[in-house]
């Protein structure tokens, strides 16, 4: 069946969001919690009386920091994911189940958008914590408005559907644990071993989903190809890990005689790793729907 206009455009429009969402909200977030410039300025929304819609970054960098004119990019970047939001919900009104969903993400984005703020206004560490796992809700609720908007697959039976959907959500619940031990650790208030045994644990996991779903002859193209990119996000992950290990803890914390240098590879690397394991989530997610789409369950 093929997509119509509207269809299409709801994709591409929860393409962007989505990519909004990883790169710029997370990825700012990201940033700005490696910097520890999270308090850059103690308002919200506004910056000391400056509005929220001040595209003048230079002049917010002379007057409060380069840390505020950071943090003032990625309240602008949560701003611009609302407005997605937004035109999600209205672009899918005529779709109930995707409605459903959009209204689902929008909610999440306002709860964002309110855990930011009190982040802010009560300079308290959990709600940030919290405020970084409520982006990753709002990625596998983008990633379930995406596969509602794909035409409706062919079913397939397949005899290792059920232990696909067991062992692939399983993998996301570890890796929700797993950001939540890396948020804390990003927050000084976690330890390095838990972040890594869990990192471990739900790796182990979803390369198990994908060995059953790339084992099976019968397992549909776009769930297979949905497996052999989690398979390589996995990848990618895992080198940036071990590289944020060894300049920030391991043995090339002191690589650099530049403070200023070590400073920006340390947070780049915080940063990538972040935004990676966002995408991990993203495909881990596409995997688990893709298999209740397409795949029934023998028996």
């Amino acid at each position: 069946m093929n997509l119509t206009s509207s269809h299409k455009t709801l994709r591409l429009l929860t393409w962007f969001t989505l990519a909004v969402t990883v790169i710029l909200t997370t990825g700012l977030g990201g940033a700005v919690t490696s910097a520890e410039v999270g308090m850059a300025y103690p308002t919200w929304p506004n910056i000391n009386g400056w509005s929220l819609f001040n595209f003048f970054y230079q002049d917010i960098a002379e007057q409060f920091g380069i840390g505020a004119s950071l943090e003032h990019t990625h309240r602008q970047a949560g701003t611009l994911l609302g407005l997605l939001s937004i035109a999600l919900v209205a672009l899918s009104w005529r779709r109930p189940h995707t409605r459903r969903l959009a209204l689902w993400n929008l909610g999440l984005v306002i709860i964002q958008g309110g855990l930011g703020a009190f982040r802010v206004l009560d300079n308290a560490q959990i709600i940030g914590i919290l405020h970084a796992l409520g982006a990753q809700a709002v990625v596998v609720c983008l990633v379930a408005v995406l596969k509602s908007c794909q035409p409706t697959p062919s079913l397939v039976r397949l005899n290792a559907a059920p232990r696909i959907h067991l062992w692939s959500l399983i993998g996301i619940a570890l890796l929700f644990v797993n950001l939540l031990a890396a948020a804390s650790l990003r927050h000084k208030s976690g330890a390095f071993s838990g972040h890594l045994l869990l990192a471990l644990l739900a790796s182990g996991v979803l390369l198990f989903s994908i060995r059953l779903i790339l084992l099976q002859e019968k397992s549909p193209k776009v769930l297979r190809a949905d497996a052999k990119r989690l398979l390589v996000t996995l990848g990618l992950q895992l080198g940036l890990g071990i590289g944020t290990w060894a300049f920030i803890l391991g043995p090339l914390a002191l690589e650099f005689n530049s403070e200023q240098t070590r400073f920006l590879v340390q947070n780049f690397l915080a940063t990538a790793h972040l935004v990676v394991g966002m995408i991990v989530m993203a495909m881990a997610s596409a995997v688990f729907l893709e298999s209740k789409r397409s795949t029934q369950w023998t028996g």
